[in-house]
């Protein structure tokens, strides 16, 4: 599994390349899903470093709480935001949720639950 740039030029898409070769396309404002995060996450940004151009370090995300119909707040704590998963090989060495990124999905084709109809 690799995280990468789409384009080196444009931070706000990356592409996942999972084992099975499966490339799913991340774009900033996508909704998606992960083992640890069924009900699903938005993505708020990816984090990058200007001397690796091979893709992000990181993304970071809101999680989506369904009883409440609305996004989690930002959170940053001493240690940075919480809501941020690293993105491999690029963000190995740095501080992040780990998570498996073979289980990540588009929900509803990207779409994010406040602008469903």
């Amino acid at each position: 599994m690799s995280v990468y740039w789409k384009d080196p030029n444009d931070e706000t898409v990356a592409i996942l390349i999972k084992e099975s070769n499966e490339i799913v396309t991340l774009r900033v404002g996508d909704f998606i899903t992960y083992k640890r995060r069924p009900d699903g996450v938005k993505i708020t940004g990816f984090i990058s470093k200007q001397t690796d151009t091979r893709g992000p370090i990181s993304l970071t995300y809101l999680p989506w709480r369904v009883n409440e119909k609305q996004w989690g707040p930002t959170v940053f704590t001493l240690k940075g935001n919480p809501y941020n998963i690293i993105a491999f090989p690029v963000g190995a060495p740095h501080w992040g949720e780990q998570i498996d990124w073979e289980t990540v999905e588009l929900k509803n084709g990207g779409t994010c639950p406040d602008l469903l109809d």
